[in-house]
């Protein structure tokens, strides 16, 4: 059976499907679904490559939509990858292959994060 880890990819997939086939009303009820049960977000839109784990159930977890995560992630608890309002500061992060991404760690804006990539716990990127 699929383990907290397992359980959050799983669900992903699933909405990511839905969107990718236009059922947007089912994309939505499993995003929401995810956020009540888990209390993270992580839209359908965003990308987010095979293999990526999230550890103690993503709890707190956050994710720009319009992010791209690469394959064989590890993202723990309280990470915001996210985008930065305002004046000429759009975007969303771009990170690459086998990055661990420590507890409570911000990653914000137009950022590429290469491959093999340790972020450490509480540390902010942007």
């Amino acid at each position: 059976m699929l383990g907290n880890m397992g359980k959050i990819y799983f669900l992903y997939q699933i909405e990511r499907w839905f969107f990718e086939h236009h059922f947007y009303f089912f994309a939505t009820i499993i995003k929401h679904f995810i956020r009540l049960a888990y209390s993270c977000e992580i839209p359908y839109k965003a990308r987010i490559g095979k293999g990526t784990s999230f550890p103690h159930a993503a709890l707190g977890v956050v994710i720009n939509e319009e992010a791209v995560i690469g394959e064989n992630c590890k993202i723990l608890h309280g990470v915001t990858i996210g985008g930065r309002g305002g004046k000429g500061r759009v975007g969303a992060p771009l990170i690459g292959n086998n990055v661990l991404i420590g507890c409570h760690a911000q990653i914000l804006g137009p950022i590429k994060i290469g491959d093999n990539v340790v972020i450490g716990g509480g540390h902010n990127c942007n």
